[in-house]
Formats: structure tokens, C-alpha cells, sequence
């Protein structure tokens, strides 16, 4: 089997670790001169600098909450701090957070919160948040938070993008296919031609070889509104029986499980991503997921 063709394969098996999908993403990368390529597969392998602009995926807004104590021994605790009343900064960064951290600590994140929210501690959050929204109070400690939704989305979208970017790959050059790592030599591909099918499948709208860009179509998928789930696979042309499959797999299993989809759930998205990957869907894998998620209300 050739690289390229094992990344293919990887990168669709989502028990596949992501980590050594990208460390063969990076071992194809240097036999194709894309520097674009390279330096996006480094930064998720490593994590994004401070002085490089993480992509829209990586972007989501904060929850800050706090513990208060106020006189005679009185506390509220769990408060939620609103960004009106956080200076512009903090707000800035409250509404507009950017992840920096390498998949492989996001992937060990998500699996150590089992489920629950995952905190960060700036440095002097809680003098800034002191009496600005209790006067009477003092704040005893504060945190922003977010849940494990985000990470699920900014990994799924990763590993789907790497697949997006190897089926294209492999349909412009097919020789890629049956290059084992050692044969894939520079100028096997031209570079300028790797870097447009990076920006298109990894920079610009996500698209499937063979499908049409998920940019295309209207996500209108409402939290547990299994009507407006249906019409959507409806209308993106998937059949009767895989609609059918996944309406008796939600109602089967209404909540996530520790974060994550139900093995019902996980085991129909993984068969879809197969049929996009061979070409047998009109819509892209990742606009699936994103549909789920908005059913259990994560869009």
C-alpha cells in the first residue's frame, strides 16, 4: 500500500490516531515542496505560534464563571460573568478565543475531561473580575471555560480536511496511489499545483473529490429536530435506508456519551465517511458531522 493511499485510509478510520496521520501527512509533505502544506501540518502537529493567524476552526467564544464571598460568610458560587462587563481586552479574548495547542494535547484533553467542560486560568482574571458584577462581593477565584463540543468539531474537522486534501491529491496525480513513502520523489507533482489543492480542500471551503463544496448547501439543522435532520439528508441525496439508519440511531441514543457520539451514532458517520470517500455521496463527510452536531444542539 502507498503512503498516500494509507493516509486515505487512515484518516477515514476514526479509531485512527490523528497524531500518526499527521506525521505521515508531514513524511508526504517534504517530497512535495509545498511549503503552505508543510508549515499547516507543523502547526497542528506542534501547535500555532503566537504570531501565526490560527484558522476560523480553531475559533470560539468563553464562558467566564466565578466564586464569590460577600459578607457574614456568604458565597455564590458558579456565577456566570457576562462579557458586557469585562473590559475590552478580556472581552476580546473571552469572545473571540484562538486554540494554539497541538492535536495531539487536544486529543489527550478530550479524553482526560471525560465529558465535563475544560477550564483555562489566565493570569489575573480574578482581580479582574472582582466586583464587577457583585459590588458587595469579593471574587475567590474565576476561570473561563468551554465544552468538549469544540475540541470534537476542531479534531473531526482536521482529520477531515487531511482527507479531503489526500483524495484530491491522488485523483489529480493517481501514480501518488502506488508510490510507496521511499518512491515519492520531489517534482512527482508540481508544487504550485499541491499548494492550490491545499488551499482549496484545507485553507478554503472543505470539498470531497467528486462532490460538490459544502459550501453550497444550507446547514439548517435544528437540536433535536429529527424533521429538519431528515429533510437536510434528503435533500443532499443520501438514501432512504442510511436516513433511516440514523433516525433509529439518534432516537436510540438522544445524549452524547462523556462528550462524544453513541457507538450507534459514531458507527453510521464512520460509514458515511467511506461513501464520501469513494465518491458515492454528493455532500461532503464533514457537513454530515456538522448536521449531527447540530441535532444534539453543539452546532
Amino acid at each position: 500500500m502507498g503512503l498516500l493511499e494509507d493516509i486515505q485510509n487512515a484518516a477515514v478510520d476514526g479509531r485512527s490516531d490523528l497524531g500518526s496521520i499527521l506525521r505521515k501527512c508531514k513524511l508526504l509533505a517534504s517530497r512535495l515542496g509545498s511549503k503552505p502544506l508543510e508549515d499547516w501540518l507543523v502547526w497542528e502537529s506542534n501547535g500555532y505560534p503566537p504570531e501565526v493567524d490560527v484558522p476560523d476552526y480553531r475559533k470560539w467564544s468563553l464562558q467566564i464563571r466565578g466564586h464569590f464571598a460577600g459578607p457574614f460568610g456568604s458565597q455564590v458560587n458558579y456565577v456566570i460573568v457576562p462579557p458586557v462587563c469585562l473590559p475590552e481586552k478580556t472581552r476580546e479574548w473571552v469572545e473571540n478565543y484562538e486554540c494554539r495547542e497541538s492535536v495531539t494535547t487536544l486529543e489527550a484533553a478530550l479524553a482526560e475531561v471525560k465529558g465535563h467542560n475544560l477550564q483555562l486560568s489566565p493570569p489575573n482574571l480574578q482581580l479582574i473580575v472582582n466586583k464587577r458584577i457583585l459590588p458587595q462581593y469579593v471574587c475567590m477565584q474565576a476561570w473561563a471555560e468551554y465544552g468538549p463540543a469544540h475540541l470534537v468539531e476542531l479534531l473531526n474537522t482536521v482529520r477531515n480536511r487531511i482527507l479531503d486534501f489526500a483524495l484530491a491529491l491522488g485523483k489529480e496525480q493517481p501514480t501518488l496511489l502506488d508510490a510507496e513513502d521511499g518512491s515519492v520523489k520531489k517534482g512527482a507533482i508540481d508544487a504550485s499545483k499541491v499548494t492550490q489543492i491545499f488551499n482549496t480542500t484545507i485553507h478554503g471551503p472543505t470539498q470531497f473529490v467528486g462532490s460538490a463544496s459544502t459550501s453550497a448547501f444550507t446547514l439548517n439543522v435544528g437540536k433535536q429536530d429529527i424533521a429538519s435532520l431528515q429533510a437536510f439528508l434528503k435533500a443532499n441525496g443520501i438514501e432512504e435506508n442510511d436516513r433511516a439508519d440514523l433516525r433509529s440511531a439518534v432516537q436510540s441514543e438522544p445524549t452524547l456519551s462523556d462528550g462524544q457520539f453513541g457507538p450507534k451514532v459514531s458507527a453510521w458517520i464512520t460509514r458515511m465517511m467511506r461513501k464520501a470517500a469513494e465518491g458515492g455521496l454528493a455532500v461532503a463527510g464533514e457537513l454530515l458531522v456538522k448536521a449531527v452536531m447540530n441535532y444534539y444542539g453543539l452546532g
